[in-house]
This record gives structure tokens, C-alpha cells and sequence, in this order.
């Protein structure tokens, strides 16, 4: 299928592993040209060469996404460098781990600020180029945890739960226009840290997990990658407004 992405313009925050790294990976098979960010330098060059290998016209910069004047200043060369931007996928990392009674309001207030307050700011920044595109897209990664939140993640759960209103709200603003907004709430895919525990002291948990999963195991992070590359492409025009939930239907079963 060709999903018509080639010489589309992508954003991809997060993107110099897992799965920010796989996404970027698929747009750029499509033939999109990207703009990409990482916090750390070396892992961003290394995927700065691994997406290259496609030919992929590529501006990579070392930013962390909770700096919000950072993460402004990036869309605005982005949409400089490349004179447009047709897709934003919005990504960050994660927050710790631990029970609601072992968590503090501080806790939470820092969860807020790492992975919901990200993905609104990098919109903002972003919305004046995505509604010149004439096929805007936003994507925006958020976790299973919004739909089904084990005990230790509730961090996760209550502070990225709040990109799926903002998505509503957002595609009622938009409503008109050629811009589609999805949530995208991937389970556990076999990324590095996910391997590493694989071989470690969270061997049997992994293996639990893969034993309630009804496929049977870890995504593979390019399944995910194809599908926001679905979601991003005009293709997907009438997709709009959803969670959409990649766990290899660990969510049914809860």
C-alpha cells in the first residue's frame, strides 16, 4: 500500500530509540523527511546513521522534550529548515514507578511536567505549520497505562490519561480543517530496556507478561512503527480522535 508520505515532513520527538526510533524508522521508509530530537548525543548520531541508511533528508537536534522553550525553539527550525511540517509525532520519557501510597503530590506534579505537559507544548508550537499542511497530523505516544494501570504505574497512568481529553478537545477545535489527532497507547514492546530486563533480574516478570499477553510476546517495535505511520499518511483522513491501543490485546483480557 502506498500510504503517500514521500516528501512529507515529520517531527518525531524522542526519536533516537525505542520507539520514537521505530516510528521515525517507518516514516522514513515512506519516504518522509525528518526531524528528529534525543536528550542524549550519542544515541541520537547513531540513529541520526541508522535512518540515513534510507536516504532520509534528516535535521536531528539534542534537546529534552520538558523543556518547553527547547522543545519550541526546535518546532520553529524545523518548520524553518524544511519551509513546513505535514506530521508531529509527540514522545518523552517515562516517570518512576511505584504505588498511589507511595507517591507524593511532588511525584505527581513531576509526572505532569515529564510526559503529558510535553505533548501540549510541542502541539502548540507546532499547530500554525500542521493546519498549513494539507494533510496535518498529530500523534501523540502515550501508554497501556491510560487503559489499564497495574498498581506501580499509576504515575504513568493518571498523568498521560490527560493527552486523551486534550485529544478530544483538540479535534473539536480543528473540526473542518485537514488535521487528524490520535492518542496511541502502546503496550510492552521489545525495546532495549525491555531486552535488558529480559536477560536480567526481571527475567520471569517479562515472561509473565508474555504469558498473559494473547499474542504471546513483546511487540516487536516496528509493528508499532507501521502503524503511526499508518495513522500518519493520508490514508488514515477519517481516523480522528482516538485511543488507540497496540498491546497485542493484553487490554481485552483485563
Amino acid at each position: 500500500m502506498d500510504l503517500e508520505l514521500n516528501g512529507k515532513v515529520a517531527m518525531v520527538a524522542a526519536a533516537s530509540s525505542g520507539l520514537g526510533l521505530a516510528t521515525a524508522e517507518e516514516l522514513a521508509k515512506e519516504g518522509c523527511r525528518l526531524s528528529i530530537c534525543g536528550r542524549d548525543p550519542g544515541r541520537l548520531q547513531g540513529a541520526v546513521d541508522r535512518l540515513r541508511k534510507n536516504g532520509t533528508e534528516i535535521l536531528a537536534r539534542v534537546i529534552d522534550v520538558t523543556d518547553c522553550a527547547d522543545a519550541a525553539a526546535w518546532a520553529a527550525e524545523t518548520a524553518e529548515h524544511f519551509h513546513c511540517i505535514d506530521i508531529l509525532v509527540t514522545n518523552c520519557g517515562g516517570v518512576s514507578a511505584g504505588p498511589p501510597s507511595a507517591m507524593t503530590p511532588k511525584d505527581f506534579e513531576d509526572a505532569f511536567q515529564r510526559v503529558l505537559l510535553p505533548s501540549i507544548n510541542l502541539v502548540t508550537a507546532a499547530l500554525s505549520h500542521l493546519r498549513r499542511s494539507s494533510a496535518g497530523r498529530i500523534l501523540m505516544l502515550a501508554s497501556e497505562a491510560i487503559v489499564r494501570t497495574p498498581a506501580h504505574f499509576t504515575l504513568s497512568g493518571v498523568a498521560r490519561a490527560g493527552l486523551v481529553p486534550y485529544c478530544h478537545t483538540l479535534v473539536q477545535e480543528l473540526s473542518g480543517e485537514s488535521i487528524t489527532v490520535n492518542v496511541l497507547a502502546p503496550g510492552a514492546h521489545s525495546t532495549a530496556i525491555h531486552e535488558v530486563n529480559r536477560h536480567g533480574s526481571h527475567a520471569a516478570a517479562i515472561r509473565a507478561l508474555e504469558d498473559r499477553t494473547p499474542a504471546g510476546r513483546l511487540g516487536d517495535p516496528s509493528e508499532f512503527g507501521a502503524v503511526a505511520a499508518f495513522l500518519a499518511s493520508p490514508r488514515a483522513s477519517y481516523v480522528s480522535g482516538q485511543l488507540i491501543v497496540i498491546d497485542g490485546g493484553l487490554s481485552a483480557t483485563v
